[in-house]
């Protein structure tokens, strides 16, 4: 790195590769030639595909030997994450919910996930949406414009790695301090390295994970207690929720406040570095889109959602068979885990045309990067939100943006959790 650049803050700089090493597979640097395959002759195959690239799996967690199934076709997957009763999500409280207390929203059912649902929907409302658009993009300007005199930088360590930490810090309510921040992330990151397929790295991981863990519910715990000592007021995340009722009219405790925002703090940040960060090295890739939408802003939100098609930051999702199924002629018994290979579904060609083509004109379907279902991602919009800011923002103040000839191109890898390593560009100063 050039003393013309600036890199994230260390700790949250070194968690964010681990997490990378952990979940990416580097070697992978194309799996979907491979996925086109298996959509083509063997659709639901039996075995975890993530086992073969040795990385962890949401599907069996914690290497209990469970049968899986990987399926790999759009209709099969939407399907899947439609129907709740036939397969349960709740096996993912064997993984990340296991560092939360059992609290994870994504791995809950029935009564207790539209309980929890609605005292989250009001924070995530249109009016809401619309407010938290307001306060993300002067953050994005401020953080922009501050790298522009530079004229070069690494857009991964300088920009899209600690940016989406503080819009989305800001979004919940914690306060504004940039190092605690930070460090907040980083130990939300060292929960997602918990999991290791080598046994002995996993007991020092897995002792990392549920330690920060702790400490991420003791700090949070100190924020909600500060902020309904100074009156619950506020349009952030933990304000809508000191404000919120339960099923029977009363308040949320400070301990259940705690919950609710911890368990989006694991993935609240580095998701969005990696979908971004696709979604830019696919415009820098094609410098007439990239001018296009430059001149016109009403592009913006089609290039996230095609952003977010052609290479979904997190490829696969688990569901677990509650009763006896058959997919495709594979008989799969209850208990057998489901692989779902989501990013192979984005890119299933009778679904989406030219299926490995960015294509911010074709014709919008859902596509299931941010799941589908009863467990829609909850925070979709907020993430859309920031990266149309910071894309604006990128678009407004780095003129002439292209990629550094004099450094290495980008690339775009991984298995579980694909995104750039770096992004090396310069632009007009």
């Amino acid at each position: 790195m050039t003393q013309d650049t600036i890199s994230a803050p260390g700790a949250i700089h070194e968690d964010f590769s681990a997490v990378s090493d952990v979940y990416g597979a580097e070697g992978v640097v194309n799996p979907h030639p491979m996925y086109a395959e298996y959509r083509k002759t063997q659709p639901v195959m039996e075995g975890d595909i993530l086992a073969r690239f040795n990385v962890p799996s949401q599907a069996d967690y914690s290497n209990l030997g469970r049968q899986v199934f990987t399926l790999f076709k759009y209709e099969d997957v939407m399907m899947v994450l439609r129907d709740p009763k036939t397969y349960t999500s709740t096996l993912l409280n064997e993984g990340l919910g296991q560092f939360l207390g059992g609290f994870l929203l994504t791995g809950m059912e029935d009564d207790k996930h539209k309980i929890i649902r609605g005292l989250l929907a009001p924070a995530f409302s249109p009016k809401a949406i619309t407010a938290w658009k307001a306060l993300l993009r002067p953050i994005a300007d401020d953080a922009v414009a501050a790298l522009a005199p530079r004229g070069r930088a690494d857009l991964i360590a300088d920009l899209l790695l600690p940016l989406p930490v503080r819009m989305i810090y800001e979004v919940m309510g914690f306060p504004k301090d940039e190092e605690r921040t930070q460090e907040f992330a980083a130990r939300a990151m060292r929960i997602l390295v918990g999991p290791q397929r080598d046994p002995e790295k996993a007991r020092l991981s897995m002792e990392s994970a549920f330690r920060a863990a702790q400490e991420l519910y003791d700090d949070t715990l100190a924020v909600v207690r500060e902020r309904r000592a100074q009156g619950s007021g506020g349009e952030d995340l933990i304000g809508y929720l000191l404000r919120a009722r339960d099923g029977e009219g009363n308040a949320l405790d400070d301990a259940m406040v705690t919950e609710l925002i911890r368990q989006f703090l694991p993935a609240a940040a580095e998701t969005t570095t990696r979908s971004f960060g696709s979604m830019l090295v696919a415009l820098l890739e094609r410098p007439a889109l990239l001018e296009r939408v430059r001149n016109d802003r009403s592009l913006v939100r089609k290039v996230i959602d095609e952003g977010m098609r052609w290479e979904t930051a997190s490829q696969f999702l688990a569901r677990q068979a509650t009763v006896d199924v058959e997919i495709r002629g594979v008989k799969i018994p209850a208990g057998a885990a489901l692989s779902l290979a989501s990013g192979s579904a984005n890119r299933d060609e009778e679904v989406f045309p030219n299926a490995d083509e960015f294509d911010i004109d074709r014709q919008q379907r859902i596509n299931l990067g941010f799941g589908a279902g009863a467990h829609l991602c909850l925070g979709m919009q907020v993430a859309k939100s920031e990266m149309e800011s910071m894309l604006n923002a990128i678009l407004d103040h780095l003129p002439n943006l292209r990629l550094d000839p004099d450094a290495p191109p980008p690339t775009i890898v991984g298995a579980q959790l694909r995104g750039p390593r770096a992004i090396h560009v310069i632009w007009d100063r």
